[in-house]
């Protein structure tokens, strides 16, 4: 994999995108940040983008960089097919940055809409949590 990313030229958001994937994947967190920042300064589609939103902020979250992770996920909005994706993730960096409530507050509110009976009152419940 690394030898067909290196014949794409060095810009080539994609590819950046892929090499810190393949970082990642081998557990090369701090080799897979720069990538990734690259990759979303380049052109790369809106599900790329929010794939690379969710995928730094992860790798983020795993060294540590909780509020810088947070708010990567924020930016994948409602419109995104990778929201509620982006909201499982939010929620456990919420809760790694020691905003518990706010984490379960998220969790719930993207796990209502597929509930079959009570999506209304765990919504509004959620709703109620205050933050600590």
């Amino acid at each position: 994999m690394a030898q067909l990313l290196a014949q794409k030229p060095a810009n080539d958001a994609e590819a950046l995108f892929e090499r810190a994937s393949l970082h990642d994947y081998l557990g090369e967190e701090a080799l897979a940040i720069g990538p990734y920042r690259a990759a979303m300064a380049g052109t790369l589609s809106e599900q790329k983008l929010s794939e690379a939103r969710i995928q730094l902020a992860s790798t983020l979250r795993n060294v540590g960089e909780f509020q810088e992770a947070i708010k990567l996920l924020r930016a994948v909005g409602p419109d995104s097919s990778l929201h509620r994706d982006a909201q499982a993730f939010l929620a456990l960096a919420l809760h790694d940055a020691g905003e518990g409530t706010a984490a379960l507050r998220v969790a719930l509110q993207a796990l209502a809409p597929s509930l079959a009976l009570y999506a209304r009152p765990v919504h509004d419940y959620a709703d109620e949590l205050h933050a600590e």
